[in-house]
């Protein structure tokens, strides 16, 4: 009972080397795997091939057999494929095709045939699993991306394969939800034998869950059998791995404060006659960096849409002096915005084009936008779509075409989601070092307290619908 993987040579252009090549590695069902290393080195391409979407969805297999439980998953047809192995991705909205929680989760069971006298039964059972029976009636856009990774463990669980394969399962989540679900995905191992194989750039919330952890290095397996108890933090950190409890060593100037940028006074958010935000009210000064942290769903890029006009809102929000509702294109440009979902943020064809569009100076625009790519590791893919880049590479252009902008205040919604430890640390050396040169106000939403004292002069934590100071430089 296993998912094997020989002499895989895997890449995604035909022409260039191979991402995996000759990988070998099984996976014991009986076991909770988790697979960790930088970003690129592989993980992800490794569970879309046990998953049985790639090739047939991308890239190429030169060589080697994928077998989930002695079966080819890529042969098998979806309802069978599905009842063998079920796949969360990096990005849950990728999986929805349907408007409300209820209703995704029927069209789940419906492409396995289920009676749909059974259907109601395992549907309420999937939601109370995953302690989200309260959003059984939500429309899925207005979900929070947290709220949104739960309903699509609810749909895994409604299905009932024998494996599940998790691409960053906590990267939306706070630390509370995601030891909650760690737990349930624990028990779904040990109580009704589903195997459980995961890619997370950090360990901290299967520590205690985790039977294996293998690190994943230059698209083969490295050699080092660890379990929670046996981490190397040295090792971990040289690979790139976010060690838990351990800093970023922020690299970021003294606080030079400068005029207030944005001005909330008493802001309020509902979503039909649901509030979302109540009262907030707060001010943010130019070259100051400031973190919002709070649980999933309490509202954080609910905030953050209002502020970008994705959402109405009540109350005031002042842009230097001057309304949000009413500024002019005289204005634009001087908020910027880094989306929970960085494909709903870019405009151009090219990687390149992306950096280029914010570049004030055409003339040095293609020197700048070469610079920038190399130092976000994304120079080779510069004459690609944005949309053909992982999830994690789609983070850091969104990230860089951002910086790229002449802007007063930035505004980043989990800015390193889906990163590993050094592009964490670089993507976050840079926004802050971009603040303090330029004296611009940052704000970023963050489920990593850690990020957020390393970083942050003003941690601001979102509760109740309010937002409350939790820690300030020198506190």
């Amino acid at each position: 009972m296993s998912i094997r993987l020989d002499n895989i040579h895997f890449t995604y252009f035909e022409d260039r080397k191979d991402l995996l090549p000759g990988f070998c590695a099984e996976f014991s069902r009986s076991e909770i795997t988790i697979l960790t290393g930088a970003s690129g080195c592989g993980k992800s391409t490794l569970l879309y091939l046990a998953a049985g979407i790639y090739p047939h969805g991308a890239g190429f297999l030169k060589e080697g057999t994928i077998r989930v439980e002695g079966q080819d998953p890529g042969a098998l047809t979806p309802p069978k494929r599905c009842t063998l192995v079920g796949m969360m991705f990096q990005n849950p909205e990728l999986q929805f095709c349907m408007d409300t929680v209820e209703n995704e989760l029927i069209f789940c069971l419906e492409n396995i045939c289920m009676d749909p006298a059974e259907m109601d039964r395992v549907i309420d059972e999937a939601l109370a699993f995953c302690d989200i029976s309260h959003l059984k009636e939500r429309t899925l856009l207005s979900l929070s991306g947290g709220e949104r990774q739960k309903v699509m463990l609810a749909c895994l669980v409604a299905l009932r394969p024998k494996w599940l394969l998790l691409d960053e399962p906590f990267a939306n989540i706070d630390d509370a939800s995601a030891r909650m679900i760690a737990a349930k995905l624990k028990k779904l191992n040990r109580q009704y034998g589903m195997g459980i194989l995961a890619v997370d750039h950090r360990l901290d919330n299967w520590l205690e869950t985790a039977d294996t952890i293998r690190v994943m290095e230059d698209g083969v397996l490295r050699p080092e059998v660890m379990t929670p108890g046996t981490l190397d933090p040295a090792v971990l950190e040289s690979l790139g791995v976010i060690v838990p409890g351990q800093s970023y060593g922020a690299e970021i100037l003294p606080a030079k404060e400068g005029k207030t940028v944005l001005t909330l006074e008493h802001l309020s958010v509902h979503h039909k006659d649901e509030p979302i935000l109540t009262d907030v009210s707060a001010s943010f000064k130019a070259g100051r960096i400031y973190a919002i942290v709070g649980p999933s769903g309490c509202g954080k890029s609910t905030l953050f849409g209002a502020l970008s006009g994705l959402f109405r809102y009540k109350g005031k929000a002042l842009l230097e002096g001057k309304e949000l509702r009413k500024l002019g294109k005289a204005d634009f440009g001087k908020i910027g915005f880094v989306t929970q979902n960085p494909q709903d943020q870019f405009v151009a064809d090219t990687v390149r084009d992306e950096i280029m569009v914010g570049l004030k100076d055409k003339e040095t625009a293609m020197e700048v936008s070469e610079q920038i790519l190399r130092s976000i590791k994304l120079w080779r893919y510069r004459d690609i779509s944005p949309y053909m880049l992982s999830q994690g590479q789609q983070r850091r252009l969104g990230v860089a075409a951002l910086m790229a902008y002449d802007c007063h205040m930035l505004v980043c919604d989990e800015p390193t989601y889906a990163q590993d430890r050094r592009n964490t640390k670089a993507i976050m050396d840079g926004l802050c070092l971009q603040a303090r040169d330029r004296q611009v106000a940052l704000l970023f939403s963050t489920h990593d307290r850690q990020l957020a004292l390393d970083y942050a002069d003003e941690i601001w934590e979102l509760r109740e619908g309010s937002l409350y100071v939790f820690h300030q430089s020198g506190d």
